[in-house]
């Protein structure tokens, strides 16, 4: 089957598989987030995402994870959940491949993320984006997602990054 968005029957959604990232998918993991950070999002890297070479250590530690979608094999999107300590957290690497996008992959991607910090007992996750993702913003704002000036101050984020939102998982 093509991964092609034109070749697929009209309303099929995709057959997505979520699951924890292993170090097998490295490559295509680093693959998908640089040709959509790189030539999407024009976010050219002076540092190379050195994150990316050390996803276990970085990410999957303390109460942290980071996800993967694939389909028939291949990964087509990407989420990660920081732990950053007193009961939030810190969402990074939210990725979905442009011909994968508006077929419920993010949805599903941000569901895992979302059910994994209720099972840890987070309280907040803290969202911070370019001001010109649409998309995006308008994604985060239907999860129920509130915006807010800044992330916390102990809270790294991109130069680039210029909205913030906030979800309080404690009102429901």
């Amino acid at each position: 089957m093509s991964d092609t968005a034109s070749e697929e029957k009209p309303g099929e959604e995709p057959k997505v598989e979520i699951m924890e990232y292993s170090d097998d998918y490295k490559q295509q993991v680093k693959d998908l987030i640089f040709d959509i950070a790189e030539n999407e999002l024009k976010r050219h890297s002076k540092s190379g995402r050195p994150d990316l070479d050390n996803i276990g250590e970085i990410y999957q530690t303390k109460k942290g994870n980071f996800w993967i979608a694939t389909e028939n094999g291949e990964i087509i999107g990407t989420i990660a959940l920081k732990d950053m300590g007193e009961d939030r957290g810190d969402l990074w690497r939210f990725y979905v491949r442009k011909d994968m996008r508006r077929k419920g992959v993010g949805g599903k991607l941000f569901s895992t993320l979302k059910e994994f910090a209720l099972e840890n007992g987070y309280k907040k996750i803290f969202i911070s984006t370019q001001g010109t993702q649409e998309a995006a913003n308008k994604f985060y704002i239907k999860i129920g997602a509130k915006r807010t000036e800044a992330p916390p101050k102990d809270f790294p984020h991109s130069s680039n990054d210029k909205t913030f939102y906030e979800l309080d998982l404690e009102k429901k």
